[in-house]
C-alpha cells in the first residue's frame, strides 16, 4: 500500500473517531436533566425527580439515573437512537406549537408506554436472577420472581406495577400529580 493510500485510511479513521466521538457526547448529554428542563414544560418532572432516590434524595446523596435511563428503549443501541429521536422531535414540535404538547397529568398513570423495564433492569440487572440478589427481602425475591416469570410467559407485566410514585413515595417523582394538577388550575384561573 502507498503512502498515499495509508493516510487517506488513517485520515478517515480519525475523522470517523472523531465524529462518533462528538455522537456520543451529544448524546449523552441531551440525556440529561439539565437539559430536558431547558423546555419549561419538564420543570415539574425534573424538580419531582430530583426529590426522588433515583434524583439524589437518598441516604447515599448520589444521582443514579438520567431521564434518558427510564424514559428511553435501552434494547439497543438502535431501538435507543430512534426512541431519541422520535420522544426529541415530539417535544421539539409541541415547543414551537406545530402539535400539541402531552398532556402530562392524564397520561401520568400511562407510565409504563414511556418508561421502559430495560432501563430499570439496565441498573438492577440482581432482578431478572432474584435468588442471587443480595440483601432482597424474601418478599421482594418472591415479587422478582413472579415478574421473570410472568414476563417470560409473555404476559403484560412492567416494574411500574410495584415500583412507582403511588406505591412507593419518593421513588421516581414525588408530588408530580399533585404539582401537575395544580399548575393546570392555576392556567384556568389566568385565563
Amino acid at each position: 500500500m502507498d503512502k498515499k493510500k495509508l493516510l487517506s485510511w488513517v485520515g478517515g479513521a480519525v475523522v470517523g473517531l472523531g465524529i462518533a466521538y462528538v455522537a456520543a457526547v451529544a448524546v449523552d448529554l441531551t440525556g440529561r436533566d439539565t437539559f430536558c428542563v431547558s423546555c419549561h414544560e419538564m420543570e415539574p418532572m425534573v424538580e419531582a425527580f430530583h426529590r426522588s432516590v433515583h434524583g439524589g434524595n437518598n441516604p447515599h446523596g448520589f444521582k443514579a439515573a438520567h431521564c434518558t435511563d427510564c424514559h428511553l428503549d435501552h434494547s439497543s443501541l438502535a431501538s435507543y437512537l430512534v426512541t431519541k429521536g422520535i420522544s426529541g422531535g415530539r417535544d421539539f414540535l409541541a415547543k414551537v406549537g406545530i402539535i400539541h404538547m402531552v398532556d402530562f397529568e392524564e397520561n401520568y398513570h400511562e407510565m409504563k408506554h414511556y418508561t421502559y423495564d430495560n432501563g430499570c433492569l439496565h441498573c438492577h440487572e440482581m432482578v431478572t436472577e432474584p435468588e442471587k440478589a443480595f440483601g432482597m427481602s424474601e418478599s421482594a425475591r418472591f415479587a422478582h420472581e413472579t415478574y421473570v416469570k410472568d414476563k417470560e410467559a409473555g404476559k403484560d407485566v412492567s416494574c411500574l406495577n410495584c415500583h412507582n410514585d403511588t406505591i412507593m413515595p419518593n421513588f421516581a417523582h414525588p408530588g408530580l400529580l399533585d404539582t401537575l394538577r395544580n399548575q393546570k388550575e392555576t392556567h384556568k384561573e389566568e385565563k
